[in-house]
């Protein structure tokens, strides 16, 4: 956008300081009013500002969802961003109700009413915890996490490190309540997954990934198939890397597996990338947008209570929402028929379910 300055990653930190400061100036209106209760200016200066901050709030709430969608967060700053965006709605949803009762109440004549008017100051203090609570996740975002800040990396993509022995070519549990898996080994990690549809004519090998060393070739002809990892995972986040040069057909990366007709999927194909759930067999897409991968690619799949993002090379691709699924294994799913190149898959947990769980284990 030509007004927005080049340190600036987007609109939204110029357009999220009116809405702050015009909803506590309506406050302290309020509260001047409250005092001085036989000027109405202050009362009636409040209601303005009220309303004004309301909508500069909706402003914010829409170029705040913009801006979400253009940053690629550090793993840590996603269930930050998760509820920073729920609180936003809130605040829109509580301060736009606020101002039709204050509107109401002005057109009735009920503020000239002391109890009333009364009512309306308390509730208007309670929004602005609130409004303090949204603000403070968002400044969180910026300075714990330096997400929009241009001088610090984000990426937060560690590749999983490749050990010689057997063991590692198996899904391991990580200290973030996940489990990494760089494959070293065709077939040793089969006995460590469980497999779901028709094996016939699946097969796995190792090839030369060129830069990416030795990679995983999961080939298959035409029948699906899904396995899914040992670890139950609850809210997540997924990085993966694929090349899908030689397939036709879907990959997805599906997590909150329950069976093989109930999962939710993120799916690549070399004209979409797709996000939604199958339930009892029935696909129900949440958000579908044009892709056409080549090549190597980096993936990243974030499912955090009701929202649900997808990200290709560091950009988000899709974004939906839907019900908070709960608990469920994380895995792969072939549709199509060629050859899949794998280099790791890494998952980890984004509100500490399972984390620790691994040094238990090893006390044990």
């Amino acid at each position: 956008m030509p007004f927005v300055p080049e340190w600036a990653p987007n609109v939204h930190p110029l357009i999220i300081h009116f809405p702050i400061a015009l909803l506590f100036t309506a406050a302290l209106f309020d509260t001047i009013g409250m005092i001085l209760k036989k000027l109405p200016f202050w009362k009636n200066a409040a209601t303005v500002l009220y309303i004004s901050g309301t909508l500069a709030a909706v402003l914010a709430l829409l170029t705040g969802e913009a801006a979400g969608d253009s940053v690629f967060l550090p793993t840590a700053a996603n269930a930050l961003l998760t509820e920073h965006s729920d609180l936003a709605h809130y605040v829109v949803y509580f301060f736009g109700a606020f101002s039709v009762l204050r509107i109401t109440f002005f057109l009735l004549k009920l503020e000239d009413k002391m109890m009333f008017r009364s009512i309306l100051y308390i509730i208007g203090l309670g929004g602005l915890v609130l409004l303090w609570s949204t603000a403070d996740h968002g400044a969180r975002m910026v300075f714990e996490y330096g997400v929009g800040v241009q001088a610090v990396d984000n990426t937060g993509v560690h590749v999983p490190a490749v050990s010689d022995s057997t063991q590692s070519s198996a899904p391991a549990h990580n200290s973030e309540g996940g489990l990494t898996w760089k494959p070293t080994r065709a077939s040793a990690w089969h006995d460590a997954v469980t497999f779901y549809g028709d094996e016939s004519g699946f097969m796995s090998s190792m090839r030369d990934g060129a830069e990416r060393g030795d990679v995983l070739a999961l080939s298959a002809q035409g029948n699906p198939i899904m396995f899914t990892f040992d670890r139950p995972m609850t809210t997540m986040q997924l990085d993966g890397a694929l090349n899908l040069d030689d397939f036709e057909g879907t990959v997805m990366f599906v997590h909150h597996v329950i069976d093989n007709n109930n999962y939710h999927f993120t799916s690549i194909s070399k004209i979409a990338m797709k996000q939604g759930r199958s339930e009892n067999g029935d696909l129900y897409l949440m958000d579908d947008k044009p892709y056409a991968p080549t090549g190597w690619s980096s993936y990243r799949v974030v499912a955090d209570q009701t929202h649900f993002r997808a990200y290709a090379d560091q950009k988000l691709i899709v974004h939906g929402h839907g019900d908070d699924p709960g608990s469920g294994k994380v895995g792969l799913r072939l549709n199509g028929k060629g050859t899949v190149l794998l280099d790791f898959v890494q998952t980890v947990s984004l509100r500490g379910e399972g984390m620790g769980e691994t040094a238990m284990e090893m006390d044990h």
